[in-house]
Protein backbone atom coordinates (compact mmCIF):
# COMPACT_ATOMS: atom_id res chain seq x y z
CA UNK A 1 0.00 0.00 0.00
CA UNK A 2 1.37 3.40 -0.97
CA UNK A 3 1.52 5.53 2.22
CA UNK A 4 -1.07 8.31 2.26
CA UNK A 5 -1.00 11.08 4.85
CA UNK A 6 -4.36 12.35 6.10
CA UNK A 7 -3.68 15.73 4.53
CA UNK A 8 -3.36 14.11 1.10
CA UNK A 9 -6.36 11.77 1.13
CA UNK A 10 -8.65 14.18 -0.73
CA UNK A 11 -8.52 14.11 -4.52
CA UNK A 12 -8.72 17.89 -4.40
CA UNK A 13 -5.16 18.01 -3.08
CA UNK A 14 -2.69 17.91 -6.01
CA UNK A 15 -0.20 15.07 -5.65
CA UNK A 16 1.61 14.21 -8.90
CA UNK A 17 3.92 11.77 -7.10
CA UNK A 18 1.01 9.61 -5.92
CA UNK A 19 1.52 6.02 -7.13
CA UNK A 20 -1.03 3.58 -5.66
CA UNK A 21 -0.16 -0.13 -5.58
CA UNK A 22 -2.24 -2.23 -8.02
CA UNK A 23 -3.85 -5.20 -6.29
CA UNK A 24 -6.45 -7.86 -7.08
CA UNK A 25 -6.87 -10.74 -4.65
CA UNK A 26 -6.58 -14.31 -6.02
CA UNK A 27 -10.08 -15.01 -4.72
CA UNK A 28 -11.37 -12.24 -6.98
CA UNK A 29 -9.44 -13.41 -10.04
CA UNK A 30 -10.97 -16.91 -9.91
CA UNK A 31 -14.48 -15.47 -9.48
CA UNK A 32 -14.47 -13.04 -12.41
CA UNK A 33 -17.52 -13.12 -14.65
CA UNK A 34 -16.66 -14.23 -18.17
CA UNK A 35 -17.99 -16.28 -21.07
CA UNK A 36 -16.60 -19.38 -19.38
CA UNK A 37 -17.75 -18.29 -15.90
CA UNK A 38 -21.05 -16.41 -16.43
CA UNK A 39 -22.10 -16.77 -12.77
CA UNK A 40 -18.93 -15.34 -11.26
CA UNK A 41 -19.57 -12.82 -8.48
CA UNK A 42 -16.62 -10.55 -9.37
CA UNK A 43 -16.51 -7.98 -12.17
CA UNK A 44 -14.34 -8.47 -15.23
CA UNK A 45 -10.85 -6.90 -15.21
CA UNK A 46 -11.94 -4.20 -17.65
CA UNK A 47 -14.65 -1.86 -16.28
CA UNK A 48 -17.97 -2.06 -18.13
CA UNK A 49 -19.12 1.57 -18.33
CA UNK A 50 -22.62 0.66 -19.51
CA UNK A 51 -23.07 -1.52 -16.42
CA UNK A 52 -21.35 0.87 -14.02
CA UNK A 53 -23.60 3.77 -14.99
CA UNK A 54 -26.48 1.84 -13.41
CA UNK A 55 -24.53 0.95 -10.25
CA UNK A 56 -25.92 3.21 -7.54
CA UNK A 57 -23.79 4.70 -4.80
CA UNK A 58 -24.93 6.30 -1.55
CA UNK A 59 -22.25 8.92 -2.22
CA UNK A 60 -23.90 10.19 -5.40
CA UNK A 61 -22.95 9.86 -9.08
CA UNK A 62 -19.85 7.84 -9.90
CA UNK A 63 -16.77 9.56 -11.30
CA UNK A 64 -14.15 7.84 -13.44
CA UNK A 65 -10.40 8.11 -13.90
CA UNK A 66 -8.47 8.13 -17.19
CA UNK A 67 -8.68 4.32 -17.32
CA UNK A 68 -12.49 4.43 -16.97
CA UNK A 69 -12.34 3.03 -13.42
CA UNK A 70 -14.70 4.42 -10.74
CA UNK A 71 -12.97 6.77 -8.30
CA UNK A 72 -13.39 6.33 -4.54
CA UNK A 73 -15.47 9.37 -3.47
CA UNK A 74 -13.72 9.60 -0.08
CA UNK A 75 -10.23 9.91 -1.53
CA UNK A 76 -6.94 8.09 -1.89
CA UNK A 77 -6.28 4.74 -0.20
CA UNK A 78 -2.81 3.83 -1.48
CA UNK A 79 -4.17 0.84 -3.44
CA UNK A 80 -5.83 0.73 -6.86
CA UNK A 81 -7.86 -1.94 -8.63
CA UNK A 82 -10.61 -4.15 -7.22
CA UNK A 83 -8.52 -5.40 -4.30
CA UNK A 84 -10.37 -7.97 -2.22
CA UNK A 85 -13.83 -6.65 -3.01
CA UNK A 86 -14.33 -7.81 -6.57
CA UNK A 87 -16.67 -5.15 -7.90
CA UNK A 88 -15.67 -1.84 -9.40
CA UNK A 89 -17.12 1.07 -7.46
CA UNK A 90 -19.52 0.45 -4.57
CA UNK A 91 -19.70 -3.04 -3.10
CA UNK A 92 -22.96 -3.28 -1.18
CA UNK A 93 -23.40 -4.99 2.17
CA UNK A 94 -26.08 -5.30 4.84
CA UNK A 95 -25.38 -5.40 8.57
CA UNK A 96 -27.85 -6.35 11.34
CA UNK A 97 -27.47 -4.76 14.76
CA UNK A 98 -29.33 -7.18 17.03
CA UNK A 99 -29.61 -5.96 20.62
CA UNK A 100 -31.00 -7.14 23.94
CA UNK A 101 -30.85 -6.03 27.56
CA UNK A 102 -28.24 -8.07 29.41
CA UNK A 103 -29.88 -10.80 31.52
CA UNK A 104 -29.89 -9.67 35.13
CA UNK A 105 -28.83 -6.10 34.26
CA UNK A 106 -31.31 -4.08 32.22
CA UNK A 107 -29.04 -1.05 32.38
CA UNK A 108 -26.56 -2.73 30.01
CA UNK A 109 -27.19 -3.33 26.31
CA UNK A 110 -25.69 -6.23 24.38
CA UNK A 111 -25.29 -6.96 20.66
CA UNK A 112 -24.85 -10.15 18.68
CA UNK A 113 -21.28 -10.25 17.34
CA UNK A 114 -19.24 -12.78 15.41
CA UNK A 115 -15.51 -13.38 15.25
CA UNK A 116 -14.61 -13.13 11.57
CA UNK A 117 -12.93 -16.18 10.10
CA UNK A 118 -10.65 -14.14 7.83
CA UNK A 119 -9.19 -11.66 10.34
CA UNK A 120 -10.21 -12.94 13.78
CA UNK A 121 -11.70 -9.51 14.54
CA UNK A 122 -15.15 -9.26 16.13
CA UNK A 123 -17.87 -7.75 13.93
CA UNK A 124 -21.58 -7.51 13.21
CA UNK A 125 -22.94 -10.65 11.47
CA UNK A 126 -23.49 -9.02 8.07
CA UNK A 127 -22.44 -9.75 4.53
CA UNK A 128 -22.54 -8.84 0.87
CA UNK A 129 -25.73 -8.16 -1.05
CA UNK A 130 -26.10 -10.65 -3.90
CA UNK A 131 -26.87 -9.35 -7.38
CA UNK A 132 -30.55 -8.44 -7.61
CA UNK A 133 -31.14 -9.14 -3.92
CA UNK A 134 -33.19 -6.84 -1.70
CA UNK A 135 -31.14 -5.51 1.22
CA UNK A 136 -33.71 -6.56 3.82
CA UNK A 137 -33.45 -10.13 2.51
CA UNK A 138 -29.65 -10.01 2.70
CA UNK A 139 -29.61 -8.88 6.32
CA UNK A 140 -31.81 -11.78 7.42
CA UNK A 141 -29.96 -14.34 5.29
CA UNK A 142 -26.54 -13.28 6.56
CA UNK A 143 -27.65 -13.31 10.20
CA UNK A 144 -28.99 -16.86 9.85
CA UNK A 145 -25.87 -18.07 8.03
CA UNK A 146 -23.44 -16.51 10.51
CA UNK A 147 -25.06 -17.39 13.84
CA UNK A 148 -27.63 -20.12 13.13
CA UNK A 149 -25.58 -23.28 12.60
CA UNK A 150 -28.19 -25.61 14.08
CA UNK A 151 -27.50 -29.34 14.37
CA UNK A 152 -31.01 -30.69 13.69
CA UNK A 153 -33.99 -29.84 11.51
CA UNK A 154 -36.11 -29.18 14.60
CA UNK A 155 -33.54 -26.74 16.03
CA UNK A 156 -33.21 -25.04 12.65
CA UNK A 157 -36.99 -24.65 12.32
CA UNK A 158 -37.26 -23.13 15.82
CA UNK A 159 -34.33 -20.81 15.12
CA UNK A 160 -35.81 -19.65 11.80
CA UNK A 161 -39.16 -18.95 13.45
CA UNK A 162 -37.44 -16.82 16.10
CA UNK A 163 -35.44 -14.96 13.43
CA UNK A 164 -38.60 -14.29 11.41
CA UNK A 165 -40.23 -12.76 14.50
CA UNK A 166 -37.12 -10.72 15.34
CA UNK A 167 -36.67 -9.38 11.81
CA UNK A 168 -40.34 -8.49 11.31
CA UNK A 169 -39.60 -5.03 12.68
CA UNK A 170 -36.35 -3.21 12.02
CA UNK A 171 -35.07 0.31 11.64
CA UNK A 172 -32.39 1.55 9.27
CA UNK A 173 -29.79 3.34 11.40
CA UNK A 174 -27.12 3.91 8.75
CA UNK A 175 -26.82 3.81 4.99
CA UNK A 176 -23.62 4.87 3.26
CA UNK A 177 -19.87 4.55 2.84
CA UNK A 178 -17.90 2.22 5.13
CA UNK A 179 -14.36 2.98 6.29
CA UNK A 180 -13.26 -0.57 5.48
CA UNK A 181 -9.62 -1.75 5.30
CA UNK A 182 -10.41 -3.48 1.98
CA UNK A 183 -11.31 -0.23 0.21
CA UNK A 184 -9.20 0.83 -2.75
CA UNK A 185 -9.12 3.88 -5.02
CA UNK A 186 -11.54 2.08 -7.37
CA UNK A 187 -13.61 -0.23 -5.15
CA UNK A 188 -15.17 0.49 -1.79
CA UNK A 189 -17.73 -0.78 0.73
CA UNK A 190 -21.17 0.72 1.31
CA UNK A 191 -23.74 -0.75 3.67
CA UNK A 192 -27.21 -0.50 5.12
CA UNK A 193 -27.25 -1.18 8.86
CA UNK A 194 -30.54 -2.25 10.49
CA UNK A 195 -31.38 -2.32 14.20
CA UNK A 196 -33.51 -5.15 15.61
CA UNK A 197 -34.21 -5.38 19.35
CA UNK A 198 -34.63 -8.82 20.87
CA UNK A 199 -36.96 -9.26 23.84
CA UNK A 200 -35.93 -11.45 26.76
CA UNK A 201 -38.48 -14.11 25.78
CA UNK A 202 -37.33 -14.13 22.17
CA UNK A 203 -33.65 -14.29 23.14
CA UNK A 204 -34.30 -17.63 24.87
CA UNK A 205 -35.57 -18.99 21.53
CA UNK A 206 -32.48 -17.68 19.70
CA UNK A 207 -29.49 -19.87 20.53
CA UNK A 208 -26.32 -18.62 18.85
CA UNK A 209 -24.03 -21.05 17.06
CA UNK A 210 -21.28 -19.88 14.71
CA UNK A 211 -21.70 -20.85 11.07
CA UNK A 212 -20.60 -19.93 7.54
CA UNK A 213 -17.27 -18.05 7.85
CA UNK A 214 -17.60 -17.09 11.54
CA UNK A 215 -15.28 -18.66 14.13
CA UNK A 216 -17.34 -17.67 17.16
CA UNK A 217 -20.55 -15.86 18.04
CA UNK A 218 -21.69 -14.27 21.29
CA UNK A 219 -23.65 -11.49 22.96
CA UNK A 220 -21.20 -8.61 23.57
CA UNK A 221 -21.67 -5.84 26.10
CA UNK A 222 -22.01 -2.42 24.45
CA UNK A 223 -19.23 -1.06 26.60
CA UNK A 224 -15.82 0.36 25.70
CA UNK A 225 -14.45 -1.58 28.66
CA UNK A 226 -15.21 -4.75 26.68
CA UNK A 227 -12.13 -5.05 24.41
CA UNK A 228 -13.92 -7.05 21.72
CA UNK A 229 -16.59 -4.37 21.44
CA UNK A 230 -14.10 -1.51 21.56
CA UNK A 231 -12.23 -3.04 18.60
CA UNK A 232 -15.21 -3.97 16.40
CA UNK A 233 -14.41 -4.30 12.70
CA UNK A 234 -14.31 -1.23 10.42
CA UNK A 235 -17.14 1.24 11.22
CA UNK A 236 -19.36 -1.26 13.06
CA UNK A 237 -18.94 0.32 16.49
CA UNK A 238 -19.90 3.76 15.13
CA UNK A 239 -23.29 2.46 13.98
CA UNK A 240 -24.02 0.87 17.37
CA UNK A 241 -22.92 3.93 19.33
Amino acid sequence: RFPVEDAKVSWKVPWPEYSPVPFVAPSVLVAERSDTNPNGWADSPRPNLAELKHRLSCEGPLFFDADQRPVNPRGRTGVCGRGMLGKWGPNRAADPIVTRWKPGDKRKLQIVAIQRGDTGVWALPGGMVDAGEVVSVTVRREFAEEVGNMASDAERAAFNAAVDELFAHGEVVYRGYVDDPRNTDNAWMETTAFHFHCTADLAVQLPLRAGDDAHNVTWLDVDDAEPRYAALYASHKDWVD
